[in-house]
């Protein structure tokens, strides 16, 4: 069983969420408080304080429900509510009996701005705060001209009512500063992610015009061997320009789906074969100079297998983009007429896909030559 996921109900929320967080949070105050009633319900028994003790059962009761419900029925914000309602009223009822632990209402005197800020929104949490502020001077008025016996004097209690009112000035003063900075943060990321979209786009752009005039030229040569040439270097532009187009259309920008990525280079790849190109691709994540350096080896490797592998007939092409713990693998399997070692590696494609591999994290390439052939790449996740 794992603390933060199990006890403190971290596993209901997504990772890194500020809801994650705040049920984290509203969790362990949860335990907290149950502990620290559970003690001095103890106390209270020994002492025989029965109006003490049916206060603390009942709080006790409420915070086990809600620990019990959250988060099958009742939503975090709800959570939150009640758990913060519940402790308020113990603490404003328990200063006005004497046989309660006084360090107890102290501790919730002291956290109670701390949870109003942490949990709320500022101008919510300054209501609360305004409200048991309102509600501690009027307590220590009415001591002061003796309509009112409670748990502190009242000398006690208006210093404990102006620490309170300096807390939670504190907080707030901390919190408003802490949001003005969160704004300039958000208006600064939503520049740059416009910056890095238009980058993309005109990247893509760019890619398409050069694919254009490649693809113009090659209309005017006769010669197939140099026609081919030029549409063979239209394909490994168009599988870097793919990158940008992923990019561009998925509002990510440091990041390559390589699911999304290969499938899409797997795609277009089919529409120029009648032999069937098999994918298995994990959703796997990479930075832009990873995934391009991945999808021209990919590129070059299936288009190398769709013109050597089979002389005659339709077959079969195999593709497998797998994660291995902090690795990734590429695969690709025909299962043609094998492969010439000495003649393939003199190809320009198989020097690229050779020195591609070498410029990966980490990378290294590997051919297997049996009922056909397979080139396996394997590389690290960077960043993990």
């Amino acid at each position: 069983m794992n603390l933060i996921d199990d006890v403190l109900k971290g596993k209901y929320f997504t990772a890194k969420s500020i809801d994650r967080y705040k049920a984290i949070m509203i969790s362990l105050y949860i335990v907290l408080a149950e502990s620290l009633f559970f003690f001095d319900l103890l106390e209270s028994y020994g002492q025989g304080y029965d109006l003490s003790r049916i206060l603390e059962i009942s709080a006790m009761l409420i915070l086990l429900a809600v620990y019990v419900l959250f988060p099958y029925i009742i939503s975090l914000k709800l959570t939150i509510y009640i758990t913060l309602t519940t402790v308020i009223a113990f603490l404003l009822l328990s200063l006005g009996i004497a046989d309660i632990n006084p360090e107890l209402s102290l501790f919730y005197l002291t956290t109670m701005p701390i949870c109003f800020f942490y949990f709320l929104e500022v101008r919510l949490a300054i209501r609360w705060s305004i409200v048991i502020l309102a509600t501690l001077f009027m307590l220590t008025l009415g001591v002061y001209i003796g309509l009112i016996t409670l748990l502190y004097n009242a000398s006690l209690m208006f210093q404990v009512s102006l620490g309170y009112g300096v807390v939670s000035l504190w907080l707030y003063i901390i919190e408003t500063e802490r949001n003005v900075y969160k704004s300039d943060l958000s208006t600064a990321l939503n520049g740059q992610e416009i910056l890095f979209k238009e980058v993309h786009h005109r990247t893509k752009n760019n890619m398409q015009v050069m694919m254009g005039l490649l693809e113009t030229q090659s209309f005017k040569i006769k010669d197939p061997k140099y026609k081919k040439m030029f549409l063979t270097h239209v394909d490994r532009i168009k599988a870097m320009s793919v990158v940008h187009e992923n990019l561009y259309s998925s509002g990510k920008y440091e990041k390559v789906d390589m699911n999304k990525y290969l499938s899409d280079l797997a795609r277009n790849l089919q529409k120029l074969t009648p032999h069937t190109i098999i994918t298995d691709i994990d959703s796997v994540f990479l930075n832009i100079r990873t995934s391009m350096s991945i999808g021209l080896i990919f590129n070059e490797a299936v288009s190398n297998a769709i013109e050597h592998a089979y002389n005659v007939g339709v077959g079969y092409i195999d593709v497998s983009f797998k994660r291995a713990g902090k690795q990734c693998v590429l695969s690709i399997k025909d299962y043609g007429q094998g492969f010439d070692a000495e003649k393939s590696y003199d190809s320009l494609g198989m020097t690229l896909i050779e020195d591609l591999s070498a410029g990966l994290p980490n990378g290294s390439m590997g051919v297997r030559v049996d009922n056909g052939t397979q080139i396996q790449i394997y590389c690290d996740i960077e960043g993990e």
